[in-house]
Order: structure tokens, then C-alpha cells, then sequence
């Protein structure tokens, strides 16, 4: 009978849409990045077990120290029980090669409880599944992380700050959820730094734009030469002729062009440190979009400054307060066709 637990989870998952339909399912339980993994005991010491862990107890990229990407419990399927259903985050295993002929991997949502991810992954052989990870790994951790950063959004928006949104409105034409929290300002044309000013887990959000020329501006090196001269300007440290800037030498900065809402968005994540003063530094990410409304780019950065603290849910917050930002076009509704 063991044997059948998992085909009939995937059944009844695939069936969830019907089911589910008009039932009032419970809240999600289980902290932040924390990934329960149903897998039976032998499956887990395998090569496709020992993939599947250090695919999920990876580095978190950008951050001054190592912390892995999720924190990870298990149980085997008899043990997966109604207490455990509600869990947030799971990814089910199920190696048989009586039931599977190959390695596939499912996504769903909310099977058990409101705003759930579940990763379903069902191989014939560990080293199939070890494989299927290998080539497939990075859309389970984009998928998980997504579900975390759509949770701390809703949330966001929730208890949303405000003073903040008429603020950021007023001077960029743009929405953003932070929370109410981060209630310190200081502002400049066509600049503004909000921070909730914590010396135990500060969190930082700038927005700063300029006007749009072409499209060498969103270059790697372009980005970093503006937001390096931004920082110098608008946040000194407490040391004469010290500032914040870019630390390159620990671990460069990662570029990456996304699509945010049909839009082109150039991502950046590295560390920061203050240049010329105190021994500070910590994570940031930005993201550095086209105002298509008025020509210009529109700069929303977040950074986090923890000394002696884990930093990743930290910087992971921040991030989705720069996911909800909203651009001018799509606070007024306009139809931009994207850019190739």
C-alpha cells in the first residue's frame, strides 16, 4: 500500500481544481523559506536525495555570509499527516520504478492551504531524479521563491505604508508597497531614501531617476557607474568624505535582464560598503526600469545593514518591496508593447 500514497497525492492534486473549489481552505503554516521535503528515508540517501538537498541548502547569492537558500526538515510519506498538509512550502519525492518510467516535476498551488506551493517529483530511478535536478534544479528554487515573494507582497500591501505611497507617487508618478515600518525620509530631485533606521536590522528603500537616452544606459557598467555617483551624493557616512558605494572586490555585483509586467527590467545584486570611513556593508539588490510615460529610468533599490545577523530573509523582504513597484504606465493603465 505504501507504494500507492504518492500516485494517489497526485491524483487528488490534479483533481484539486474540483475539489477545492468550494471549500474554505486554512492559511499556510510554517515560517518564511523553510521547504518541508516528503521523501522516504532510502530515497534521501541516494545520489537523486543528495541532489535534491544541496539543490535547496545552496548558498543565497549576494549576501556576506553563507546561509543556505531554504531551511529544510523532512518526513517520509507515512509520516506526511492532516498537521502537516498545511505546510507552506513542500516538495513530495517519490522514486519507483514500477510506477514511473522517467523523472518529471509538477507545480501546484494551494492543494491544502491558501497560498501553498508544492513540488511533485516522481522518477523511476535515483539517477534520473538526480539528473532531472541537475538540468530542472533552478526552476524549483525560482519557484519557491516566487510563492515567498507574492506571500511578502500581499502582506505588504496589507499594511501598507501610506505616507510612503503618496510620497513616492507625488515625486515618480510610481506605487510601492513597504510597510509602515520604514517611516524615515530623505528626499532630493528626483530622489528619495526611506529606511526604518533599526541599528539591529536596518532595511533601506532608495528610488532615484534620470532621464533616458538610450539603451547603453542599461548596461552592467552603466548602471553601476550611476549608482555609484547616486550613492555618493545622497548618502554620506558618519566619518567625513565617506559614503556608500558598490563593493567589488568580495563578490561583484550579478547582472540579469528580467520582464516585470511585459516590461524589460535590468536587475543587479551584490554588496554594498561605505568608501573612505566605517567598516559597513551588507546586501542590496536593484532593479532599473523605462518610465515609457516620460522617458526616463526609474532606479528601486533595497539594501540591508545587519551586523552579527542572517541576512537573507532580510534582503528577500526588501526585494519584494522593489517587486511591487508599480511604473507610472502601469499606476495610469497604459498599454506599452514590449521591447525586443
Amino acid at each position: 500500500m505504501k507504494k500507492m500514497i504518492f500516485p494517489l497525492i497526485v491524483a487528488a492534486v490534479a483533481l484539486s481544481g474540483c475539489r477545492n473549489s468550494g471549500l474554505l481552505l486554512p492559511n499556510a503554516t510554517g515560517a518564511a523559506y523553510e521547504v518541508l521535503v516528503v521523501i522516504d528515508e532510502k530515497d534521501w540517501r541516494t545520489e537523486g536525495g543528495k541532489a535534491l538537498f544541496d539543490l535547496l541548502a545552496a548558498d543565497m547569492p549576494c549576501i556576506p555570509q553563507a546561509e543556505p537558500m531554504f531551511a529544510i526538515s523532512r518526513v517520509s510519506q507515512d509520516q506526511f499527516d492532516n498537521l502537516l498538509r498545511p505546510t507552506r512550502n513542500i516538495v513530495m519525492v517519490e522514486i519507483d520504478s514500477t510506477q514511473y518510467t522517467k523523472a518529471t516535476i509538477k507545480f501546484v498551488k494551494n492543494r491544502w492551504a491558501n497560498s501553498q506551493a508544492i513540488v511533485l517529483i516522481t522518477s523511476n530511478t535515483a539517477q534520473n531524479l538526480a539528473s532531472i535536478l541537475a538540468s530542472k534544479g533552478t526552476e524549483i528554487s525560482n519557484y519557491l521563491v516566487e510563492a515567498e515573494r507574492t506571500r511578502q507582497i500581499d502582506f505588504l500591501k496589507s499594511s501598507i505604508n501610506n505616507t510612503a505611497l503618496n510620497k513616492v507617487y507625488t515625486k515618480f508618478g510610481g506605487q510601492i508597497a513597504v510597510p509602515t515600518s520604514l517611516n524615515k525620509y530623505n528626499e532630493a530631485q528626483d530622489f528619495i531614501w526611506m529606511s526604518n533606521g533599526s541599528a539591529v536590522a536596518r532595511q533601506d528603500i532608495l528610488i532615484y531617476s534620470y532621464p533616458y537616452t538610450d539603451k547603453k544606459q542599461l548596461t552592467e557598467k552603466a548602471l553601476l557607474a550611476k549608482r555609484d555617483s547616486m550613492l555618493q551624493a545622497h548618502i554620506p557616512g558618519s566619518v567625513k568624505g565617506s559614503y556608500m558605494g558598490t563593493a567589488y572586490a568580495f563578490e561583484p555585483p550579478v547582472f540579469k535582464e528580467i520582464w516585470l509586467n511585459n516590461s524589460y527590467c535590468a536587475e543587479i545584486r551584490g554588496l554594498w560598503e561605505m568608501k573612505n570611513g566605517e567598516v559597513m556593508g551588507g546586501p542590496f539588490v536593484s532593479h532599473t526600469r523605462l518610465d515609457e510615460i516620460n522617458n526616463r529610468l526609474i532606479t528601486i533599490e533595497g539594501f540591508v545593514f545587519a551586523p552579527g545577523r542572517d541576512k537573507r530573509n532580510l534582503i528577500r523582504q526588501v526585494e519584494a518591496m522593489i517587486y511591487s513597484f508599480k511604473m507610472p504606465q502601469e499606476v495610469n493603465e497604459v498599454v506599452i508593447t514590449p521591447k525586443k
